[in-house]
């Protein structure tokens, strides 16, 4: 599963390097404490600032301390008592973060604002069994396409076959890791009509996994075919392609060397976190969209790649002494303002659906696909190992140094991968 990952602090009354403010205390009678990630220091200091001064009966101090969100596990785990009175998470934390008993519910009154306010599955995203635990401020955690439009049409960028001739005619590279199991779900997973199909549902007993289930082995709709015969199948004929390379972020760099016309880059499947270097090395031929179509030779149909997706969001830690002001914190720093705020400061894909339809939202290349995916994209859940497993292990197969998966074995193959996601 991909996500940025930063240092972060453990325990409290320790400065990060590099930064002016640090914990000085967590959880105290004194004040409020808030973690956020190292990059988004400055902006956090300035979101509670003007929290401060548009609700002058908060009369305690609030802090601000460095905890990345794909940390906060870590960082609560050892002992919640003593971590910040809110943070923000990734939403796959959930789980995880309601056992170590670092997460409050939150009170009804704030569930129907944040309804109103923000895409229904950023919302869902941190609920369990009726009850919210997260204040959701980001949904850009996902992934779409870039392509180098000095080379291709958006809608030779619209299909996979498209992508690999351009490819082809100007000897570029597609580069998409088909061994990371976040990434391998494309050819599998569906939301929407044109999509394969795919599903993967988790039901849950208080916080233990009772149950997961994949719609893998049933047949794509009207086909005779199922679901994984499709998606795998696709990935077998798509890593005999020379044109493309599996490979990882720094594969991406690699191909990226070189100017916008002598870049070896002709697409990539990736995500926000890469717009930067792929703009700057490729000029006036960068572009993005959302994931390609692929033509099934199976069923000669075309069908819609699929993603997850993930989302952000501020929890307020039930250890606190400060409740009612923590959950007015957290209401206030994931706000429509503030996601605004946080767009323009750090490029965060907003959660709130005012702040998505700006026009300023629509003029960023990159979070615009992403919107676009987002209409094929499955929320990304708690999942258990062996979902992360079997995908990785398929993905491993098909397409890593030492392929053992071809179009003659794979129906075998694909045997093992379904019984895999039970085990």
């Amino acid at each position: 599963m991909r996500k940025k990952r930063i240092v972060s602090l453990l325990a409290c009354g320790v400065i990060a390097a590099g930064t002016t403010v640090g914990l000085t205390a967590c959880s105290s009678n004194d004040g409020i404490t808030v973690w956020g990630s190292q990059d988004e220091q400055a902006t956090l200091q300035q979101m509670v600032d003007l929290f401060l001064e548009q609700n002058s009966d908060v009369t305690i101090p609030i802090k601000v301390g460095v905890a990345s969100a794909a940390d906060a596990v870590t960082n609560l785990s050892v002992d919640a008592t003593v971590g910040a009175d809110v943070y923000c998470y990734v939403n796959d934390q959930l789980i995880n973060l309601i056992n170590y008993t670092a997460l409050q519910p939150i009170p009804e009154a704030a569930v129907a604002r944040i309804k109103e306010a923000n895409t229904e599955a950023s919302v869902n995203s941190a609920e369990l069994n009726g009850d919210y635990y997260g204040y959701p401020y980001a949904a850009d955690n996902g992934y779409f396409l870039y392509y180098n439009k000095n080379i291709m049409t958006e809608e030779e960028a619209g299909s996979l076959e498209g992508i690999l001739e351009a490819c082809k005619k100007n000897r570029k590279y597609f580069i998409y890791n088909m061994t990371e199991a976040w990434y391998v779900g494309a050819f599998f997973l569906g939301t929407a009509e044109g999509c394969v199909g795919g599903t993967y549902d988790v039901e849950y007993e208080g916080t233990v996994v009772s149950s997961a289930s994949t719609n893998f082995d049933q047949n794509v709709p009207g086909t005779e075919h199922s679901i994984a015969k499709v998606g795998g199948d696709a990935m077998v004929r798509l890593n005999s392609n020379k044109w493309f390379i599996s490979g990882d972020d720094s594969t991406v760099a690699q191909y990226l060397t070189g100017d916008g016309t002598d870049t070896m880059f002709g697409a990539c499947i990736s995500g926000t976190w890469n717009a930067s270097i792929i703009q700057e090395k490729l000029g006036d031929g960068y572009a993005a969209t959302k994931l390609p179509t692929f033509h099934s030779e199976v069923t000669g149909e075309d069908y819609q790649m699929g993603s997850l997706m993930g989302y952000k969001h501020f929890g307020v830690n039930p250890h606190t002494k400060h409740a009612s002001e923590a959950h007015r914190l957290a209401e206030f720093l994931t706000s429509e303002a503030m996601q605004e705020l946080r767009f323009d400061k750090l490029q965060t894909g907003p959660s709130n659906k005012n702040v998505a339809k700006l026009p300023k939202i629509g003029e960023s290349v990159a979070l615009s696909a992403l919107i676009k995916q987002g209409d094929y994209a499955t929320p990304q859940g708690v999942f258990p190992d062996s979902y992360w497993n079997a995908m990785k292990a398929f993905g491993g197969n098909v397409c890593g140094k030492t392929p053992t998966i071809t179009l003659d074995n794979l129906d075998s193959n694909l045997a093992d991968f379904i019984k895999a996601f039970k085990e």
